[in-house]
């Protein structure tokens, strides 16, 4: 290449201005990481020691029905076919993945007409207690098995028409 350029009234090689602004280009990044400024986006996760570990539908006005859970373990979807006036439940297995007790909190969303009540179903899951028209907090010890340790009890109201309801529910670690 024995092209030249005019610049500021010189004539200068092409490959000087080339060598000229790859220099000038690489002095403003090594500028930026030495007075420890960090630009761009970073990506991070968080979470949680309580978690899902299974979960499945029940009861006798269930004719076809899902229930999915996120890949996190912290989000699940519940949804069931039922009759005007049914209920049906959702039973949860939850895990503590963490080594100390926790105190975790229920947050459920579904259609207006419905009513949820939550329980517990043994000795594991200890003190639910509704917190709000759609919140539950409650206790989780160390030591759980796959059993069922929550139920969400799902009633569709009677002047409510027959067809598909979902709810979603979310399992958030909250502070004692």
């Amino acid at each position: 290449m024995r092209g030249k350029v005019r610049i500021f009234g010189k004539r200068l090689p092409v490959w000087m201005v080339g060598a000229g602004l790859i220099l000038a280009t690489s002095g403003a990044a090594v500028g930026v990481v030495l007075t420890g400024q960090v630009t761009g986006v970073i990506t991070a996760t968080a979470s949680q020691a309580l978690l899902i570990s299974a979960g499945a539908l029940s009861g006798p006005a269930v004719d076809a029905g899902l229930f999915t859970m996120s890949d996190e373990g912290t989000k699940f979807t519940a949804g069931v076919e039922i009759n005007t006036g049914d209920r049906f439940n959702v039973d949860l297995a939850l895990a503590n993945a963490s080594d100390e007790e926790l105190t975790g909190e229920l947050v459920l969303v579904g259609p207006s007409g419905i009513t949820l009540q939550v329980r517990e179903m043994d000795d594991i899951t200890q003190n639910i207690v509704r917190t709000g028209p759609f919140t539950w907090k409650f206790r989780l010890p160390v030591a759980t098995d796959t059993a069922p340790d929550m139920r969400i009890t799902v009633a569709l109201a009677d002047d409510m028409p027959p067809g598909f309801y979902a709810i979603d529910g979310t399992l958030k670690q909250v502070a004692q």
